[in-house]
């Protein structure tokens, strides 16, 4: 099954929001063996510069968006408030993508039945469901203000447990405590990096570093990004060791700089300016990196990317 989607859904994923700390109830609806875990605020960032000038690339006369808006009266630009995903880190689609925000459940199933998409009952909650090669997806609202996607069994499993909360790892829940509190968009992997990236991709230099002896070192990742008028990355690894993470240092910085000195001279000052922001540190086994990007500068490259694009659209066309 393929729900409808638009291509401003994938923008709107990108905005967040000042809030005190990841839902509660949405990460006790997790699976308990979670290991990789995301999470998004969006509310409030929508009115920082990032998120104004991204609902500004969003077409009004957007097809795909007042289609969706239309039939089930879901705009993801006002009624997403915050998205957390989850999974359990192994190969495989399996896992569960929750969000709290104003949903007319009934009327996005009656649109669904419509469209002549599967509708079973569980619990007393209404599924949506489709089968994909050999797996079953469901979508779930728990009532007007939650939805629940992912493989059939967690989101029945989500279903089960919407009012008595599940235990993750501490160690993970902590993280999560942490980063949610801090950034606007985050993620926790307690999965080691080679694991994540064992799959074959079809860049050859980038298969080569993501099965690199540096990057089996790495056992755990966690990351996020605060929007502002300065826009903040942040990115820690914890290695196998305190000389994993000293090698493992030495190589982003080299990978900054060799960055930089392939940089063609239209953009090299801009690229200067974000490789000496870049702040790379080993703190005992674990790597911390934080990048420092001018909103307005992040908005200029992102202009100069679509313009790439289209350029090489209309030159194919030709």
């Amino acid at each position: 099954m393929k729900l409808p989607t638009v291509s401003a859904l994938s923008l709107c994923f990108l905005f967040a929001g000042l809030l005190p700390a990841a839902d509660q109830q949405l990460v006790g609806m997790l699976m308990p063996d979670a290991k990789v875990v995301a999470g998004i605020n969006v509310e409030q960032a929508k009115n920082s510069p990032f998120g104004q000038f991204l609902l500004s690339r969003i077409p009004n006369e957007d097809h795909g968006l007042s289609h969706l808006t239309g039939a089930t009266g879901f705009d993801p630009r006002r009624d997403l408030n915050e998205i957390l995903m989850g999974t359990i880190g192994q190969p495989g689609e399996k896992g569960l993508v929750l969000a709290r925000g104003n949903f007319d459940a009934q009327r996005i199933l009656a649109a669904a039945r419509a469209a002549g998409h599967t509708i079973e009952t569980y619990k007393g909650v209404e599924l949506l469901t489709g089968k994909e090669d050999s797996m079953v997806h469901a979508v779930a609202f728990l009532d007007n203000s939650i939805a629940v996607a992912g493989d059939a069994d967690n989101v029945k499993a989500a279903i089960d447990h919407r009012n008595s909360s599940r235990s993750i790892n501490p160690a993970l829940a902590a993280r999560i405590d942490q980063l949610s509190a801090s950034e606007d968009a985050w993620s926790v992997s307690m999965v080691p990096l080679a694991a994540l990236t064992n799959q074959h991709v079809p860049d050859t230099k980038l298969n080569g570093m993501l099965n690199s002896d540096i990057v089996k070192t790495i056992q755990q990742t966690s990351g996020g990004v605060k929007f502002g008028a300065i826009i903040q990355l942040s990115v820690e690894a914890v290695s196998r060791s305190a000389p994993d993470a000293t090698a493992l240092a030495d190589v982003v910085r080299f990978l900054a700089n060799t960055v930089q000195m392939n940089t063609p001279q239209a953009g090299q000052a801009a690229v200067t300016a974000l490789v000496q922001s870049l702040n790379v540190k080993a703190d005992g086994n674990t790597v911390k990196v934080g990048l420092a990007i001018p909103e307005d500068q992040f908005e200029k490259v992102m202009r100069s990317s679509e313009h790439k694009k289209t350029s090489l659209h209309i030159g194919s066309e030709l």
